[in-house]
C-alpha cells in the first residue's frame, strides 16, 4: 500500500495547498490527524502546529480529465447531471448530496464523471445540485 497523499484548505487564507506545496514547505499530518505539523530541522521544539490547515486525502481515484480526487471534491455526473461531494465514512470515500449516498468507485469510471470543484472554494456548486 502506498503513502496517502494529502492536500489542504487553509481556513486562514481561504487557499488550497497542493500535496507538493505541503512537501517544499516540510509539512507533515499531525499525529491527531486534524491538522499539519511544520517540521523544524533544527529542534523539534520549534515545530509548528498548524490547526488551520484542513488535511484533504487523495481517494486513489482520478476524473475522467486524469484529475486526482480528494476529500471535499464535488463531483459531476454528466449522465445523470447529478454532483455530490466526496466525504470519508466508515471507513470508505463516499459521494454525498442531501439526496444520495453512494461509493466513490459506483462513479469513477463512468464516462462521464469530472471534479467541478471543491466545497471550500466552490460552496455554491454543491447547493446548486441539490436544490
Amino acid at each position: 500500500m502506498s503513502n496517502p497523499k494529502y492536500r489542504a484548505w487553509d481556513t486562514k487564507r481561504k487557499k488550497m495547498w497542493s500535496a507538493e506545496e505541503l512537501g517544499r514547505d516540510q509539512l507533515t499530518l499531525s499525529p491527531d490527524g486534524k491538522g499539519f505539523v511544520n517540521v523544524s530541522s533544527v529542534s523539534t521544539k520549534l515545530s509548528r502546529y498548524l490547526p488551520h490547515l484542513i488535511p484533504l486525502q487523495y481517494t486513489g481515484e482520478q476524473d475522467k480529465h486524469g484529475k486526482d480526487i480528494y476529500q471535499g471534491d464535488l463531483i459531476q455526473n454528466g449522465i445523470k447531471d447529478w454532483c455530490g461531494c466526496v466525504v470519508f465514512q466508515n471507513g470508505s470515500f463516499l459521494v454525498r448530496n442531501e439526496v444520495v449516498l453512494r461509493e466513490l468507485k459506483f462513479f469513477v469510471g463512468i464516462i462521464e464523471d469530472e471534479v467541478v470543484g471543491n466545497k471550500y472554494e466552490n460552496p455554491e456548486r454543491l447547493k446548486e445540485a441539490t436544490e
